[in-house]
């Protein structure tokens, strides 16, 4: 089944509604971002990297779940070999 409009039924990612976002939220957020990170070679073929990132969320209003306003961590290690 279509609607009236062509689209079928069920979809509401179409380009018309996606224009009309701002004229009905004015919701916005921002995020900053750092990454920190290095790699150790033990040998030509053996190495190890490290990285961590800090995440720190900014918004203006809440959102559907209330205040988003946070910070992440994350980071990895990792062990390699190179053939």
């Amino acid at each position: 089944m279509q609607k009236p409009d062509g689209s079928p039924l069920g979809i509401y990612n179409t380009w018309d509604q996606n224009n009309l976002i701002d004229s009905y939220s004015d919701l916005t957020y921002e995020q900053y971002q750092i990454t920190v990170g290095g790699t150790y070679n033990f040998t030509p073929n053996h190495y190890t990297t490290v990285s961590t990132t800090y995440d720190v969320f900014n918004s203006d209003e809440a959102y559907v779940y209330g205040d988003e306003d946070g910070k992440a961590y994350s980071g990895y290690v990792g062990v390699g070999i190179r053939f």
